[in-house]
């Protein structure tokens, strides 16, 4: 046998085999493919939530965005349930991106869907979408006015909704949130002594956040203000207040103090 036609066999021998697999990996993908594609459309919806209870988001969504292009646009028993479903697989994912596509997903429900069942839970997703995107209390807080504004929506839109006392809930959260931003920002005022652009500060959060977590310190952050502004006689109010509210308190002893030395005076 020449040289060169026993080389050729060898290759030949060689490439078959491996073209063969490639074929048969072809063949079962196409196979699985075809498979997929005739899943019927409640399976796959089935399967998507359960991906979803296991905590799979990624795989769920492209399940559910393959029925988006399935299901006709006018399927108001299926299509609205795929579309909260991918709404959810998006926040339950976290992020700041995936709760940007969570909320135009649920904004869309609303708009398409509102008098549907879901659609008081909708409207509360969405306030979550916004507290979800909240800043640190040193930062901007307009995602905290904006969450604010929609759980308010629940209960004026949904007002027998079992959603109305979380939405609630959530907005205590931000509220204290912007008391939380108001005493940093007296803090950073009072530190550098500027104690009048302080006591501003401190006032707003006794006005308009009375449930502050911090009410203690904010009541002797501002006598003590009010005393390096020559105020005495205010800052006694705010000290006696705190001394009465928190009579355990860590700052009621130094309120104590403060009062004494001023009625030495």
């Amino acid at each position: 046998m020449p040289r060169k036609h026993g080389l050729r066999l060898v290759r030949a021998s060689r490439i078959f085999p491996a073209f063969a697999l490639l074929l048969l990996a072809s063949l079962a993908c196409h196979r699985q493919s075809k498979v997929h594609a005739v899943q019927p459309i409640d399976q796959v919806y089935r399967d998507a939530v359960h991906k979803i209870d296991k905590k799979r988001y990624y795989k769920a969504r492209a399940l559910l965005q393959s029925l988006q292009t399935r299901l006709p646009q006018d399927d108001r028993e299926l299509l609205p349930l795929v579309q909260l479903k991918l709404a959810d697989a998006f926040y339950l994912d976290g992020g700041v991106l995936n709760l940007g596509e969570a909320l135009g997903a649920y904004r869309n429900f609303i708009t398409y869907y509102p008098q549907r069942e879901e659609a008081p839970y909708v409207q509360f997703q969405v306030g979550m979408c916004y507290f979800g995107q909240v800043l640190a209390p040193d930062r901007d807080q307009a995602l905290t006015y904006q969450a604010i504004s929609e759980f308010e929506k629940v209960g004026r839109l949904f007002p027998d909704s079992p959603y109305v006392a979380k939405a609630a809930d959530q907005i205590v959260k931000c509220r204290e949130r912007l008391a939380a931003h108001e005493f940093v920002i007296g803090r950073f005022y009072y530190v550098r002594k500027s104690y009048l652009a302080a006591a501003d500060r401190f006032r707003v959060i006794l006005d308009k956040y009375p449930n502050f977590s911090r009410t203690e310190e904010t009541l002797y952050f501002l006598g003590s203000a009010l005393i390096s502004t020559a105020n005495p006689d205010e800052a006694r109010l705010y000290f006696e207040r705190l001394i009465h509210e928190f009579p355990a308190g860590k700052f009621s002893r130094s309120a104590k103090e403060l009062l004494e030395e001023q009625k030495k005076g």
